[in-house]
């Protein structure tokens, strides 16, 4: 009788250890999850900015290509006929 006694703080004291080991795990897989969670909001606000940076440089070059001058006229100028000395 007297070793189920003997045994009773062994158990509390292994009964607390497990439990501090659980909140440990359960404190580093939160901190995973938070930066699992910052991650992917850095990837989307990457592909966002991204994503603006390519429409701005579209338009640019799109209104490039509208103002360009070419080295043709855009209107044909044909002269008078010449006279001719009779």
């Amino acid at each position: 009788m007297s070793e189920p006694l003997r045994g009773q703080p062994d158990d509390d004291a292994q009964r607390d250890f497990e439990q501090r080991a659980l909140r440990n795990v359960r404190g580093l897989l939160d901190k995973m999850e938070d930066e699992e969670r910052s991650d992917r909001a850095s990837t989307v606000r990457i592909a966002v900015i991204c994503g603006v940076v390519a429409v701005v440089m579209l338009i640019l070059v799109v209104a490039w290509f509208a103002n360009r001058k070419d080295a043709a006229p855009a209107s044909v100028v044909i002269p008078a006929p010449a006279k001719t000395p009779k």
